[in-house]
């Protein structure tokens, strides 16, 4: 005979909505997608210890792996995203934003695999000695303008994401520590001994996966979003056809 309390679990599981299902997986997506991060950072770090940023800091690493794979995670859901939109309402705003958002992230996994704007700089912009800001290393620019170009479409992201608050707070942390990481960015580490300049930029990379990872995690919360509305949907035609 099952105990009282297998009983209880049993009801309560019978008791869990199509919705209430989604919303679990969608917790245990997130908690999975910063464990497993988390691992394999741990793991570059352990690999090459106690050399820890060869795996983390430098360009065409195990790290810029890990990071595209995310970001290609990010336009796969934003994709998907597009599709529900443009399925329920046609070619309008919101399909149009989550079509910019695949684009972009598409084009920074791109940018991160094959270290594009690296590339442009050290080729270009590097020899030229051109400099934005007095605390600017040679050409370290670029990120900046790829964060003043997504801040001025935040207006109609926010018309999109406002339609789920918890999407909205993990697209603010994702702009937060994108901040943080482009601030980062933006020093120039020729001034700096060698010992810090690999900690600031095994730090920067860090904190850009946790970026990526939140902003991962802001995308596929909207997604659950619309399958929930989709699912919403679809009650009455089930319904009648019975």
């Amino acid at each position: 005979m099952p105990s009282s309390k297998q009983q209880e679990r049993a009801t309560s599981r019978a008791a869990l909505t199509p919705t209430d299902r989604l919303l679990h997986m969608e917790r245990w997506l997130i908690i999975a997608a910063f464990s497993i991060s988390a691992l394999l950072v741990l793991l570059m770090v352990a690999a090459k210890w106690p050399r820890y940023w060869e795996y983390i800091a430098s360009e065409q690493t195990p790290m810029t792996w890990l990071q595209s794979i995310v970001w290609f995670g990010c336009g796969l859901l934003a994709l998907l995203s597009l599709m529900l939109v443009y399925a329920k309402e046609g070619l309008r705003m919101k399909a149009t934003v989550w079509l910019m958002l695949a684009s972009a992230c598409f084009f920074l996994m791109a940018d991160e695999r094959f270290a594009l704007h690296e590339r442009i700089r050290d080729h270009w912009l590097k020899p030229a000695d051109i400099r934005l800001l007095p605390w600017m290393g040679a050409g370290d620019f670029i990120i900046l303008i790829y964060a003043l170009v997504a801040l001025s479409f935040v207006g109609y992201i926010y018309r999109v994401f406002k339609a789920r608050k918890s999407a909205w707070i993990w697209l603010c942390i994702a702009a937060g520590l994108a901040a943080i990481a482009v601030g980062m960015d933006s020093f120039d580490v020729s001034q700096m001994s060698k010992d810090t300049e690999r900690l600031e930029q095994s730090l920067e990379e860090i904190v850009e996966l946790a970026s990526v990872l939140a902003l991962f995690s802001s995308k596929l919360l909207m997604l659950g979003h619309y399958i929930s509305i989709g699912m919403e949907m679809g009650k009455p035609l089930a319904e009648s056809s019975k």
